[in-house]
């Protein structure tokens, strides 16, 4: 029997909100009627129903992701392992596939440059074998990683997840590893296969938005963090190439140099000591940190140790409150036991210590002791709503006044995340262009005024 949630108002015009098992709208009605209240409006909380209510918020989803054949398997009932191997069939993207054509293209650069310059002068061939190992070896090898990363495997677990399906057999745990944290968490849970449906394909819409804004938060991180390594290695070529060539005309004139001068040529010849492996090592460990801070704060697996970082680490902690609160609202609103659904959110954190948290405060919800467990990481959630008895003739009206509550409120958070990491990539640009203008200053007074000097002791 299919389960309806329902708004009515009684003889006084009072509303009145609750879920009820009915077989179809009029004896919805004709169960209300009897209990002298009158039906408003209602929905099925099915996952059918629930598909069918969002379908003009999800035809970009259907399209990208999911595929216009899963959306035809879900409402025209096709099997679930054929509607799998559908997907699967379909052409699979992930911004992280178009970070390898943009290094490839930089590598390929690079190269012509190299070779230019041997042409031309018959040295650098040092730096000719280095960017060649890069743009033949090092690059596809990165292009090759990724691509089995997001396109290959994604297709290689949605076809043995099919089979498995088609054979009745369980999904095993390594498979988890393509659903995002929320979904898996919720699979996990102890409540029912029917609410773990009905949760599921709450969350979906949801997930779109919240996947798009936290690839816009990662990418305000990484393009400013690009934009300094670049400037880094300008620098260091600068000090390889460029730097020598003033030192050796200082010191063929025996020219007493300040102590800015002294430092620049020092440094240079530091530099020049570690020569092409050493400016090729700063672009292969410039690109790794970028691929590394992209795919860590992609999954996950760094955000609990940059959630402390000062200032920064804020917006990181914003985001996990978020998916907190997102996973809490959907949980709420599908009737889930206020227990089970605060075990779930905090699991679904990716945070080690507010899975803990939130493990103490489900047993503290199901012991009744009252006592409210505080947290610094969760401080900005009113979790204390949770402590409040849910039983009562305004349980239904108190529960759906919570989930909206953190909705709202996971809302809120994601744009905040967003414009904190816009704030941070406004900050990294402005240092970047601080040390650009610093860098060319010092080379100006430290390199230029010396050379004028010398020139005017010429004449």
């Amino acid at each position: 029997m299919p389960r309806f949630r329902y708004e009515a108002t009684d003889d006084r015009g009072v509303p009145v909100h609750g879920t009820a098992d009915a077989d179809d709208d009029s004896a919805l009605a004709d169960m209300l009627l009897a209990r002298s209240l009158k039906l408003v409006s209602c929905s099925e909380l099915s996952l059918n129903a629930l598909i069918a209510a969002n379908d003009k918020t999800l035809p970009r989803l259907y399209e990208l992701r999911v595929g216009e054949h899963l959306r035809e398997a879900v409402l025209s009932g096709l099997p679930a392992h054929e509607a799998l191997r559908s997907v699967a069939a379909e052409p699979l993207s992930h911004p992280m596939l178009g970070v390898a054509p943009w290094l490839q293209c930089i590598a390929t650069v690079l190269l012509a440059a190299a070779v230019t310059c041997w042409y031309a002068t018959g040295n650098y061939f040092g730096m000719l074998i280095g960017t060649g190992v890069v743009a033949i070896v090092v690059v596809p090898v990165i292009w090759l990683i990724l691509r089995n990363i997001y396109a290959i495997r994604p297709k290689k677990l949605l076809r043995a997840f099919a089979d498995r399906m088609a054979a009745g057999e369980a999904l095993p745990i390594q498979m988890s590893s393509a659903m995002s944290s929320e979904l898996k968490y919720v699979m996990r849970s102890k409540i029912s296969d029917d609410a773990k449906a009905r949760v599921t394909a709450d969350l979906v819409p949801g997930l779109l938005g919240a996947n798009i804004k936290a690839q816009q938060f990662v990418m305000a991180i990484i393009g400013p963090l690009a934009l300094l390594i670049t400037m880094l290695l300008v620098v260091y070529t600068s000090l390889l190439f460029i730097v020598p060539q003033f030192a050796d005309i200082f010191e063929g004139f025996g020219v007493e140099l300040p102590w800015m001068t002294q430092l620049i040529i020092s440094t240079s010849k530091f530099v020049a000591a570690l020569g092409i492996t050493g400016w090729m090592l700063m672009i292969v460990a410039g690109g790794g940190v970028l691929i590394l801070a992209a795919v860590g704060m992609t999954t996950g697996w760094i955000t609990e140790a940059l959630s402390r970082v000062p200032v920064l680490g804020m917006a990181f902690r914003w985001v996990m409150q978020a998916k907190v609160a997102r996973i809490l609202a959907a949980m709420l609103r599908n009737d889930c036991p206020y227990p089970e659904s605060i075990r779930t959110a905090t699991a679904g954190s990716d945070f080690g210590s507010v899975k803990s948290t939130g493990e103490t405060m489900a047993q503290e919800l199901e012991s009744g002791s009252g006592q409210v467990v505080s947290s610094s990481e969760l401080s900005g959630l009113p979790l204390s709503m949770l402590f409040v008895s849910d039983s009562g003739p305004a349980a239904n009206d108190r529960r759906i006044g919570i989930a909206r509550t953190f909705q709202s409120l996971s809302e809120m958070l994601e744009s905040a995340a967003h414009s904190q990491g816009r704030l941070f990539a406004i900050a990294v640009q402005f240092m970047t262009m601080f040390v650009a203008a610093f860098t060319v200053g010092l080379v100006v007074v430290a390199l230029f005024v010396p050379l004028i000097d010398l020139l005017n002791n010429l004449y």
